[in-house]
């Protein structure tokens, strides 16, 4: 330590006691042992000797001042205040040292007489304590990061395979007319197509490393890491499972395979001053039924799900269509089918669902986390964690009318008569 930064130290002192700060003497005692440290270790020259001297000189009167922070002369000095009343009676000792260049003929005594209560304010919350574990408890809670609730996976179709691709087998190109005949008649001669398809399982993977000696000393949070590694991977694959492209090892998602929002027959028929985003639940729900779907769930964005349930008329008055209600779980339905909030950006739409059965999702391998030794870990006493999973997402063509994605300006368009 050198005299600039002792001076920074008497400074912060000297601010604490002229604001009577609660930690005035805190800070006073900082200085007091900065200025020790300085003339056991250090051999000053006769400039900075002066310089030296001026500080103490300064550090006595502040010192004084610290002593008369207590109103009330009768009340027992703390320890602190006594050892500064003690560091003014051995000024002239100190000065000594100071002008020999910092040798001593003998130790500084400096004798505390007054008694005090003893308190965790003067011993282990005291300065000089090294931690305040005596005074801490663990409550045991690990804080995690907030991650989004999965929603998808539980409402669409999912299944397992024991090889890398996924094949179906759709109906194409129907040939001939069922007709009623009379009897002895030639039947009518009808026939259709069938053609393989299919879908290869993609890989999710990612890893860490930790040390050997986090997983000794902190073996609890070793699952927390696992744990954390898991959620990450599971969000990734809903992204994919929603609104993956398909390109290279990316899944397709359902975005790809939705088609637009249309209202089937309610477009163009709804007046546009009463119109709401209700009606275009309504309208998707009319949409996938006339393409013989059986509606079973909507997935809409968390905004858009609160713009809906904020919906109000010209008076201000909350608009609940008859056929929307909760369920004994909490969850909206909408003329019996489920709207399901998600925290996905669904690709820029509001909104996308119809007959979610059509979508197939089988999973090659489910959730495999490995841990093991990787390059140069056995040396370095590290050890590497990997979670990854496989997994195939696949609509049939024959199913893509019966899936809708929109946003609700747009639906509201669509069904408007203007």
């Amino acid at each position: 330590m050198h005299i600039k930064e002792l001076e920074e130290i008497i400074g912060k002192a000297s601010k604490a006691v002229n604001d009577k700060a609660d930690d005035a003497v805190k800070k006073a005692n900082e200085a007091f042992s900065a200025t020790d440290d300085l003339l056991k270790s250090y051999k000053a020259s006769e400039g900075e000797q002066k310089e030296l001297q001026k500080q103490l000189d300064e550090l006595s009167t502040k010192i004084k001042q610290i002593g008369h922070l207590e109103p009330n002369d009768m009340k027992p000095l703390s320890w602190q205040q006594e050892l500064a009343k003690a560091w003014v009676e051995k000024k002239e000792e100190i000065e000594m040292i100071v002008k020999s260049g910092g040798a001593q003929t003998g130790p500084l005594i400096f004798d505390l007489k007054a008694a005090v209560t003893i308190s965790t304010l003067n011993t282990i919350d005291a300065v000089g304590s090294a931690s305040h574990y005596s005074l801490t408890e663990n409550t045991g809670i690990i804080s995690t990061i907030r991650k989004r609730v999965m929603t998808y996976l539980a409402n669409v179709s999912t299944g397992s395979m024991t090889k890398p691709y996924a094949m179906w087998i759709e109906e194409l190109d129907e040939q001939g007319t069922p007709i009623f005949i009379a009897e002895g008649a030639v039947k009518t001669p009808v026939s259709v197509r069938y053609e393989e398809r299919q879908a290869k399982a993609k890989k999710i993977a990612i890893s860490t490393k930790i040390t050997t000696e986090f997983m000794e000393d902190l073996p609890q949070l070793v699952a927390f890491i696992q744990n954390n590694m898991v959620r990450r991977a599971d969000i990734a694959i809903e992204n994919g499972l929603l609104t993956g492209d398909n390109v290279g090892e990316n899944l397709r998602g359902i975005v790809s395979y939705a088609v637009a929002f249309t209202g089937g027959t309610l477009a163009g028929e709804i007046t546009a001053a009463t119109i709401t985003n209700w009606d275009v639940i309504l309208g998707l729900i009319t949409q996938v039924k006339q393409a013989n779907g059986i509606v079973n769930g909507i997935f809409i964005t968390s905004g858009a799900y609160g713009l809906l349930l904020a919906e109000k008329d010209l008076d201000g008055r909350y608009i609940l269509p008859p056929g929307v209600m909760f369920n004994a779980q909490g969850l909206l339905t909408a003329w019996g089918v489920p709207l399901i909030e998600t925290n996905s950006t669904l690709g820029g739409n509001d909104f996308i669902g119809g007959d979610l059965s059509v979508i197939n999702v089988r999973f090659r391998t489910g959730v495999r986390i490995q841990i093991g030794e990787s390059g140069d870990d056995f040396v370095r006493n590290l050890k590497t964690i990997i979670v990854e999973q496989r997994l195939v997402q696949f609509v049939s063509a024959n199913d893509l009318n019966v899936l809708v994605e929109g946003t609700f300006a747009a639906g509201i368009t669509a069904l408007s008569t203007t």
